[in-house]
């Protein structure tokens, strides 16, 4: 079965276009491409992550389709440690690595699992955001 590809807008079809030369990035009728982190051409799905410039590196721009943006501090979602200069990325995942990185974002508890985080309770407790912010009891005064 051909499964239909809407592109919708111009820049939609140019960057459809753009990525369809490239023999790399190609995506034939059955959403068939090559993953950004086993390499495996397979069914793929294209979702936005957050890798670091190591794992970025490793890996290559070959099955990248677009940088989105960047981020000071956060987790890389393939290696699953915070690091620092994290590339924000658009790229296609076979389905057993859609879903380790999936897992990686629910043991991670979307952000609760953060050295930093920890730390801030560790050291202030639990209702430490309320004290920080509650001007009759600051402690930053």
């Amino acid at each position: 079965m051909k499964l239909p590809v809407n592109v919708g807008s111009y820049i939609g079809k140019k960057l459809w276009n753009l990525h369809q030369r490239n023999e790399h990035t190609r995506v034939d009728n059955y959403k068939e491409g090559v993953c950004l982190l086993c390499f495996r051409k397979d069914v793929v799905t294209a979702t936005v992550i957050d890798i670091c410039g190591d794992c970025a590196s490793k890996r290559g721009r070959e099955a990248l389709l677009v940088a989105v943006g960047e981020k000071y501090y956060g987790m890389c979602y393939v290696c699953g440690l915070y690091r620092f200069h994290i590339e924000n990325i658009n790229a296609r995942f076979c389905m057993p690595c859609y879903q380790r990185i999936m897992g990686r974002i629910k043991e991670d508890h979307h952000g609760q699992e953060d050295p930093f985080w920890k730390s801030m309770r560790k050291k202030h407790g639990k209702d430490w955001r309320a004290a920080m912010n509650d001007p009759s009891k600051s402690i930053r005064r």
